[in-house]
């Protein structure tokens, strides 16, 4: 064999060995960018700190079950609960939790909590097959739906200690920057009552603030508003002109 034809070998050899190299390269890239089940949420490889996958936020989902919620109004919460995750940002964290029977319950309890597997630019960077990307998000919406109707389906409870739980949520997550509320948003412990319109002014403007005005700010308040045809106490939008005092600047919607 000639110089010239081992010369030639040796570098056949080594530009296989380089695409080799290269597509294994790819092939670990692809792998560490992937976001698995049961959250979702990023792990923090190499690969996805490179490409600055990250969560963006954090999302509570706050059921209220204090009164009856009508099955009518479960499903169509949760589409639009669902229709609000398609609009998330990519890798959203969103948490469910139930509201307590009381204020003066155990801390709020969470039912689980994922990051949003969406669709998008981001994602097919991912996952590149839209049809398994969208299987991966209807995965994700059976388990948080799943969930959903067990909360929808406990008693009723004598309490609804809205803001205090929501107050708590800010504490508990400093990632947090909304919430997601389906309820009637009829306030009702010692705190403040809707029914009653009395309440601990003190004791509410410290709760408001904890929510709206702290350190750590809430972005937005995103309700599913559920009609109990109490014209008297129960004001026809949300927010009614309690809860924007208590808001404040935080944004206020109704997702019907």
């Amino acid at each position: 064999m000639t110089r010239k034809s081992v010369v030639l070998s040796f570098v056949v050899i080594a530009a296989a060995l380089g695409v080799l190299g290269y597509l294994g390269y790819l092939m670990l890239y692809k792998d560490a960018l992937v976001v698995r089940p049961p959250d979702y949420c990023p792990t923090g490889t190499w690969a996805q700190v490179k490409e600055g996958f990250a969560v963006p936020g954090h999302t509570a989902i706050l059921i209220d079950t204090s009164n009856e919620i009508p099955a009518e109004d479960a499903e169509l919460a949760f589409q639009a609960i669902e229709n609000w995750t398609r609009e998330a940002p990519f890798l959203q964290r969103l948490s469910i939790y139930a509201l307590p029977a009381s204020a003066g319950a155990p801390a709020v309890r969470s039912y689980g909590s994922w990051c949003i597997p969406k669709d998008g630019e981001k994602a097919n960077l991912i996952y590149e097959n839209p049809v398994y990307v969208e299987a991966q998000f209807r995965r994700f919406l059976a388990t948080a739906q799943d969930i959903f109707q067990k909360l929808v389906d406990r008693d009723e409870a004598a309490q609804s200690p809205i803001v205090e739980t929501m107050a708590g949520l800010v504490r508990l997550n400093d990632d947090l920057d909304s919430v997601i509320l389906v309820s009637d948003m009829l306030q009702n412990t010692d705190l403040w009552s809707h029914y009653t319109m009395e309440g601990d002014s003190l004791g509410t403007s410290s709760e408001c603030r904890r929510i709206a005005g702290g350190a750590q700010l809430l972005e937005a308040v995103h309700v599913y508003y559920i009609h109990r045809s109490l014209p008297e106490i129960q004001a026809p939008e949300w927010p009614d002109a309690w809860w924007a005092r208590c808001l404040g600047g935080v944004r206020a919607t109704m997702l019907n």
